[in-house]
């Protein structure tokens, strides 16, 4: 029973990742990378994801000339996506709840 659905707190997590540092795609993926290890996501999620939440106004973009290589784009969070931010902050806090609860009742089983 291992059928963890595969990006389920993306959006939270890009969104952190652009609130601590401005940055690309790849950039991005890094930081995550660093931040939550293990992580399930790969590049296409990550850009699926980021095109999402532009949509949706959380974040904005901006190409840079870039020293090594191509142009990039560079995602920054909005007031928007501060508050959604904040949203699944409150979200995520919620099911730790549920969850230690969980695991304290099973943990008590005979």
């Amino acid at each position: 029973m291992h059928s963890r659905k595969r990006g389920r707190h993306a959006p939270a997590f890009i969104l952190l990742a652009v609130a601590l540092e401005p940055n690309h795609g790849l950039g991005i993926l890094s930081t995550l990378n660093e931040i939550a290890p293990g992580n399930r996501l790969d590049t296409a999620i990550i850009y699926r994801k980021l095109s999402e939440m532009e949509k949706k106004g959380c974040i904005t973009s901006e190409w840079a000339d870039s020293d090594a290589g191509p142009r990039k784009k560079i995602y920054s969070i909005t007031a928007q996506g501060r508050e959604q931010l904040a949203e699944f902050k409150e979200d995520i806090e919620g099911s730790i709840k549920r969850l230690n609860n969980f695991l304290r009742l099973y943990d008590g089983l005979g």
